[in-house]
């Protein structure tokens, strides 16, 4: 009788293990890089932005597509809301903007904003914001900086104004909003 087929079965048996350990260490670690390289496609997608150098740094800060919503969206909640009222003309000038930015209303962020737009949200939802783009602001680049705070600040302005235009005030923008705006100037540390 032979000793040498239990270890030759032990053996196997160790084999076995080893690469169907190895096996589902190299599945999980492709599974991550296609969901990493999903992840990148759908960002630069809703940023409309193709460079590597920009989507990078934004994945690594954690904003995902569907979070993008936050950074262009949360300043024009906030100067929407700046007098503590939200008037038709502002509310669709926001749901434009998220419409711009391929929002789906199904989707997590599109109901993030429905809320936002159902009920006024917390105040610090603009410091929150100005937060999270000084940090954006110091990794990207500065003419994609300027290019995102170009953008944001001329909707922000935008929703500022069409209050005004809706022949409800006469005035321009009031001190509230006036306050909101110079918050999301300075965030990005440059203030025009």
């Amino acid at each position: 009788m032979s000793f040498s087929k239990p270890l030759a079965d032990r053996e196997k048996a160790l084999e076995d293990a080893f690469f169907r350990e190895e096996n589902e260490r190299l599945i999980a670690s492709l599974r991550a890089k296609k969901a990493e390289a999903e992840e990148r496609q759908a960002l630069a997608k809703t940023l409309g932005v193709g460079n590597e150098a920009v989507i990078a740094p934004l994945l690594k800060l954690g904003v995902r597509a569907e979070n993008v919503a936050a950074l262009v969206l949360a300043p024009l909640v906030a100067i929407a809301w700046a007098d503590r009222q939200l008037h038709d003309v502002e509310r669709r000038q926001v749901v434009a903007a998220g419409e711009h930015y391929g929002i789906d209303p199904e989707s997590d962020a599109g109901k993030l904003l429905a809320t936002w737009l159902a009920a006024r949200p917390h105040e610090s939802l603009i410091d929150v914001w100005a937060g999270f783009a000084e940090e954006l602001g110091r990794t990207l680049a500065p003419a994609e900086r300027d290019s995102l705070r170009d953008e944001i600040v001329e909707r922000a302005r935008g929703i500022a104004r069409a209050f005004e235009k809706s022949l409800l005030r006469g005035r321009g923008p009031g001190d509230a909003e006036n306050a909101v705006l110079a918050k999301i100037e300075a965030a990005f540390g440059v203030s025009k």
